[in-house]
Formats: structure tokens, C-alpha cells, sequence
């Protein structure tokens, strides 16, 4: 296979990869790609729509899971593809070593300066470096500040990715039992519950890292006046807040970041996910002067964090989230879903709840005979694709830019699953 490879040009290269039959695809996964995921049967996407996927034989499906919420600005989003196209005919270097200064990465750093409002971005790769970024950044914070046993607090029910560090945090075995032993100087304490917060809280604390909104928990929103009460509690300890917003960020919630609903702003917040517009991985932190000045050279790195391609792709996913308003369009589309579902669940015996914050959403269903998972199949037959999690939760986070009649059509398929 090899031998043949070395003669094709880029053109056919690519045809060939892409010529490989459905069968062949998923036995090839099976035999060379370790079985870390459960692969969904019978649909296998080769071409895309916006946020519609589609396969060889022309079928499409709605892509409600958005890759947990990479793909906001759909998949292969003009603008950016075209960013990318004319940045790559410069003949530009697309990764260079930290050490040496480049144009994209401090355009970039003006952007995001404006936009969110912090002095400082640390910029990172995939989703789960952001808060191991953040975690760091408050430990060595913390020391400098004289405490040279910070601890982390975390909640119930949260995910901030799959590093030996944060693994700890799960409570699903499958996903934590085996993977110890695990970095001391963490605790755990229930999500939305300000009472149990203050039993542990303490100016030995170094950082509380929460998500404004769980995701893979199963879509759980705090109380309105949760945040708030966790920013206050943190001010008076001198406790640093950490907001790991890298699947709620730019726009998912129905504002830029989640936090904005509440109003009380972190002191770190991590990023990751949209600001990629689903083109390569893109993650970092922000924080103000006073928090990112504890770095110095060589106290923290990323080979390929801040790559000039990288940050180009961040300024163009930026300009198009505003430019298409993905916060206000979340918003209002979220409204509306929500309130559909919730007529939905009126007329069926399966669906127990059914919350969300913009386009973040979440079905609970009644514990029975069939899971979340088994419903989630039924869904991709009918032309939808949605996610499980915590084995009753249908989470429906589908590309922001969707249309109305996107949603109707998602919603056509609940219906028909759910009844």
C-alpha cells in the first residue's frame, strides 16, 4: 500500500483515501484504531452541508452534537476554508518555535484582547490542555502568593477532559477506575450547592474550577444566583475562579461565554472548541495582568499552541462568530427548540425533563428497558445525530448557524422516537 501511496500526486491522494468502501472502513477501525469509542453503525459522513453531514450515497443527517460544539460555525465553514486557502498561498510558515515572534499569533492576541475583555491569552491545542493550562497557571499563582499547598476544588458531575490529572474528577468507573494513581491536592464538592462550597473553602484554596454549564454531566444548569454566590465566596478567601468554558464559549449558551449570564466573571477562563471552527485543534486560557505575569520563559509551554496557522484560524473563527451573531441566533433558536421539546414531552410517556441554555440541550428520559444510547441510535436512522451521556441524557447541541427549518426537522425526529 506504501509503494503506491509514494507515486500519487496530492489530487489522487486524497481520492484514494476517500475511495475506500464503508465496509472496509469499519473493519479497518476495528483492526488499527484502538476501540477507546463506540462507533455509531451505518453512517459513514463524506461530504458536508453546513450542519449537515452527508454520506456516499447522498444521505444526510443533521449533526446535533456539533462535536460537542467544534463544529458551531457548521462544517467547512466558507470563510474560514478561505482564510486558511489564501493564508497557506503566502507560503507563510505555519508553525514556527515559540521563541520566534510572529504576526498571526499578536493580531490574535489584539482580537481576543477586545473581545473578551482579559489582558492575556495563553494559547494551547485540544480542549483538555486549556483547563491542565488553568490548573497550572493557579498552582504556581498560588505558590507565589506563599502557599505551598494549594488545593483545586471541583464538583459532581463535571468533565474538563481526559489527562491522568482530571481523570480523577469522573465518577463513571469506566472512565476513571484503572487510571491511578492520580496528583494530590484536589477536592471534590457538590455542583450548585453554595452551602457545601463554604464547609471547604479556605485561604488555602488556590482555585475553584467549575463549567457555568455541565456538559457530558447531562446539561445541568446552576441556579441563577449559583455563580454569583460562588464569585463572592471566592473574593473573600482569595480564591482564584476558574470557568472552564471551553464547550459553552462563543456563543453555545446563548451569550459569547456562559458566564456573562450571571455576570460574575472568572478570573481564568479556559477556551477551546468553537475558536477552531472545526478545522485543527485550538485551545488556550485568559487571564488578567496580574495572574498570567506569574509565567516566565520557559515556566510553561505548547509546541504547536499559538502556531501561526493556528491563530489565523482563531482570528477568522472569531470574525465569523460575531458576524453571523452566533450568541443572539443561539438564544433565540435555543428558545424555541426548548419549547417544541417541552410540547413534545407533554405527549409522551418517555421523555421525564427536557433544560437547556441557547443551544446547549438536554432530553432526560425516564429510567427503562431502553437508554439514552438506544434512543440515540433510533434518532441517526431517522436522520439525526445526537449524543448520550450519564446513560439518560440525550444532549442536542447542533451547529449554531442551523436554520429554523433545521430545528423543525430535528424535532420532527424526536418526536417520532420519543412518542
Amino acid at each position: 500500500m506504501i509503494e503506491k501511496l509514494l507515486k500519487l500526486s496530492p489530487e489522487k491522494l486524497v481520492k484514494e483515501v476517500m475511495s475506500i468502501t464503508d465496509a472496509e472502513t469499519y473493519k479497518t477501525l476495528d483492526a488499527a484504531i484502538a476501540h477507546n469509542y463506540g462507533l455509531y453503525p451505518g453512517f459513514i459522513p463524506v461530504a458536508s452541508d453546513g450542519p449537515w453531514l452527508i454520506d456516499v450515497k447522498g444521505r444526510r443527517c443533521l449533526d446535533g452534537v456539533s462535536a460537542y460544539s467544534a463544529a458551531n460555525l457548521g462544517h467547512n465553514n466558507p470563510f474560514v476554508r478561505n482564510v486558511i486557502k489564501t493564508f497557506l498561498d503566502t507560503a507563510s510558515p505555519t508553525i514556527c518555535g515559540r521563541f520566534i515572534a510572529t504576526k498571526p499569533l499578536a493580531y490574535a492576541g489584539k482580537v481576543l484582547k477586545e473581545v473578551t475583555g482579559f489582558d492575556y491569552f495563553l494559547p494551547a491545542n485540544g480542549g483538555v490542555e486549556a483547563p491542565e493550562t488553568a490548573i497550572k497557571l493557579a498552582r504556581l499563582y498560588s505558590h507565589k502568593k506563599g502557599n505551598l499547598e494549594p488545593v483545586i476544588i471541583y464538583f459532581t458531575g463535571c468533565f474538563h477532559g481526559r489527562t491522568v490529572t482530571v481523570t480523577q474528577f469522573f465518577e463513571d468507573a469506566v472512565c476513571r477506575d484503572g487510571f491511578g494513581p492520580f496528583p494530590a491536592g484536589f477536592h471534590k464538592v457538590p455542583f450548585n450547592d453554595i452551602e457545601a462550597l463554604k464547609k471547604v473553602i479556605t485561604r488555602s484554596t488556590a482555585a475553584v474550577l467549575i463549567e457555568p454549564v455541565q456538559g457530558e454531566g447531562g446539561i445541568n444548569i446552576p441556579d441563577s444566583d449559583y455563580l454569583p454566590a460562588v464569585r463572592e465566596l471566592c473574593d473573600k478567601t482569595d480564591t482564584l475562579l476558574i470557568y472552564d468554558e471551553v464547550q459553552t464559549g462563543w456563543g453555545r449558551t446563548g451569550k459569547l461565554f456562559a458566564w456573562e449570564h450571571s455576570g460574575a466573571r472568572p478570573d481564568i477562563l479556559c477556551t477551546g472548541k468553537s475558536i477552531s471552527a472545526g478545522f485543527m485543534p485550538i485551545a488556550g486560557v485568559f487571564a488578567d495582568k496580574k495572574i498570567m505575569d506569574v509565567l516566565t520563559p520557559g515556566s510553561h509551554g505548547s509546541t504547536f499552541g499559538g502556531s501561526p496557522l493556528a491563530m489565523m484560524i482563531a482570528i477568522a473563527s472569531v470574525v465569523e462568530i460575531l458576524r453571523k451573531n452566533l450568541p443572539e441566533r443561539s438564544a433565540e433558536l435555543g428558545a424555541y427548540t426548548v419549547k417544541q421539546l417541552k410540547k413534545v414531552a407533554v405527549k409522551s410517556k418517555i421523555i421525564k425533563e427536557v433544560r437547556g441554555m441557547g443551544l446547549m440541550i438536554g432530553i432526560e428520559i425516564h429510567k427503562g428497558e431502553k437508554n439514552a444510547h438506544d434512543y440515540c441510535l433510533k434518532l441517526l436512522k431517522e436522520g439525526l445525530i445526537a449524543k448520550d451521556t450519564h446513560d439518560w441524557v440525550i444532549r442536542f447541541s447542533p451547529p449554531i448557524i442551523c436554520s429554523k427549518n433545521d430545528i423543525d426537522f430535528a424535532i420532527d425526529c424526536f418526536r417520532t422516537v420519543l412518542r
